[in-house]
């Protein structure tokens, strides 16, 4: 169960920024902010990302995911992290690892997109396994930067990520919060 719950300690940025990203449609519009991160740009006829990666949504969804770091230093920093096993336990490194895991979860939804539009894939339609890893994959790689977790913590997100992921879903499709449930 220790172990569980680090892996859910590393990765609430993560989570964090995956998840508030979509919630940018409650923040008063501001043009520069709601525009798309392609400009609405195409490849061979093809978008490059599409109109639901904007940069309001990369902003907010990087913020958010900062200030769980900010949370999480608040109420960890005398935690005994038997699996995680940070060297510093400073206010700068929660910021600056809940920045990379945040702002590399959206990067990896980014890029995954990027080559979903590639292949033909329109927005909202389900990439599975992509769709529920490509966030997880971009977090971690961008944090590696600065911490390398156990290999064991990573192992346990690569299973429960998917399921969670399904899950957080159908409860926002139940919500009528999304109008697809995957």
């Amino acid at each position: 169960m220790n172990l569980l719950l680090e892996a859910l300690i590393y990765a609430l940025p993560i989570f964090i920024a995956n998840s508030s990203a979509t919630l940018t449609l409650s923040i008063p519009y501001y043009k520069d902010w709601s525009s798309p991160i392609d400009f609405g740009k195409s490849i061979n006829g093809k978008r490059i990302l599409g109109n639901g990666k904007t940069f309001r949504g990369l902003i907010f969804g990087t913020l958010c995911a900062t200030l769980s770091g900010l949370t999480q230093y608040f109420f960890l920093n005398n935690f005994d992290y038997e699996y995680l096993d940070y060297n510093d336990k400073s206010l700068t490194f929660f910021l600056l690892s809940s920045f990379l895991l945040g702002f590399g979860a959206l990067l990896g939804d980014l890029i995954k997109s990027f080559f979903k539009r590639r292949i033909g894939i329109t927005r909202g339609k389900p990439w599975p396994p992509f769709d529920q890893l490509d966030f997880l994959t971009g977090a971690i790689l961008l944090n590696l930067l600065i911490f390398v977790p156990d290999f064991k913590i990573i192992l346990i997100l690569y299973i429960i990520t998917p399921l969670g992921h399904l899950l957080s879903n159908i409860i926002a499709y139940k919500l009528k919060l999304k109008n697809v449930w995957w």
